[in-house]
């Protein structure tokens, strides 16, 4: 039986591949600004500029300023002895505002400049009742020093007001911890 079947023939391989040719050539689609024509070079879009080292930078400054004022802040407010304060303590002393000694020339008429360097210790101090009544005093002790010789009744006008702020000022020093004997 084995006549019947004709013979299977061995298996062929297909036929060898057609010969390969080179692909067409592929231009890209080329910008509008090449008006069509290939291998032109196409420009290069610009790069954007980043911000973040704009950023960084700004954030950097902002950074020395907040620590520039707070540091300017802690040094005025805790370090730097409070200028009403000093002048307390410069009479607790028995010397002049500014912590210079006493002179036997002291009854002299003061100048204007004198009166805005001692009305400035006072205004500067972080302390209301020593900035109110030394400011107030400087501002009583400039009038009357303006005052011309022999007009004692306008200085009279003006015991008052002295009294009040040469007490005022006692006790804001007192309660700072500096007795201030003014006579």
């Amino acid at each position: 039986m084995t006549d019947q079947y004709p013979q299977q023939q061995a298996a062929q391989p297909y036929p060898q591949a057609p010969p390969a040719y080179p692909a067409p050539q592929q231009w890209p689609n080329p910008p509008a600004d090449t008006h069509g024509h290939p291998g032109q070079e196409t420009p290069t879009p610009p790069v954007k500029p980043s911000h973040t080292p704009l950023i960084v930078a700004g954030a950097a400054v902002i950074a020395v300023l907040i620590i520039g004022v707070g540091g300017w802040a802690a040094y005025d407010r805790f370090i730097k002895e409070d200028s009403g304060i000093a002048a307390c303590r410069a009479m607790a002393e028995d010397k002049n505002i500014d912590g210079s000694a006493k002179t036997s020339g002291d009854d002299d008429k003061m100048t204007e400049a004198e009166y805005r360097e001692a009305r400035k210790i006072f205004e500067d101090s972080r302390y209301d009742k020593i900035r109110e009544h030394g400011t107030a005093l400087m501002d009583i002790a400039w009038q009357v020093d303006q005052m011309p010789d022999g007009e004692n009744g306008g200085a009279l006008a003006l015991l008052g007001p002295m009294g009040t702020h040469v007490s005022g000022l006692q006790t804001a020093c007192a309660d700072e911890g500096y007795i201030v004997k003014m006579g």
